[in-house]
């Protein structure tokens, strides 16, 4: 395997993890425009959706529908858009931006604008990550 962001993270920055088990770590983004914006990454380095053993794929559509359900409660989100490319960083992992009710910006326009935006919050300022832990607790 040659070097990894998503593999040295894990191992080494401290990051504000939601939820995390052998196979997956659901983990806050820090420094997006888009309130309760979160990654999903494989545990073990792979690239390819065809990769994704049974255990991971059963895992990562429960850990999707409690993050669906959690934001809702939360911070009220209205729907829960995902992307995987996976060019940059070589590691499967997922975007997972909700999109807040009364939102004028939706889609496509909006889920480019949250990858690609300018740095607005931080982790300080989102109080809403001790609330979605709380969802975690019994998964």
């Amino acid at each position: 395997m040659n070097s990894c962001a998503i593999c040295e993270k894990q191992f080494t920055h401290k990051r504000e993890v939601i939820y995390s088990n052998d196979r997956w770590m659901l983990v806050a983004v820090e420094s997006r425009t888009a309130l309760g914006y979160l990654h999903l990454e494989t545990k073990r380095h792979i690239e390819h959706w065809h990769d994704l053993n049974e255990a991971e794929q059963h895992d990562f559509f429960h850990i999707v529908k409690v993050v669906e359900i959690a934001l809702k409660e939360v911070i009220g989100s209205e729907r829960l858009y995902m992307t995987s490319m996976n060019e940059l960083v070589r590691h499967l992992h997922f975007h997972l931006i909700p999109r807040l009710k009364g939102s004028a910006k939706r889609g496509l326009p909006f889920i480019s604008e949250v990858i690609g935006g300018a740095p607005s919050v931080s982790l300080k300022e989102m109080d809403w990550v001790k609330g979605l832990k709380t969802h975690f607790v019994q998964v």
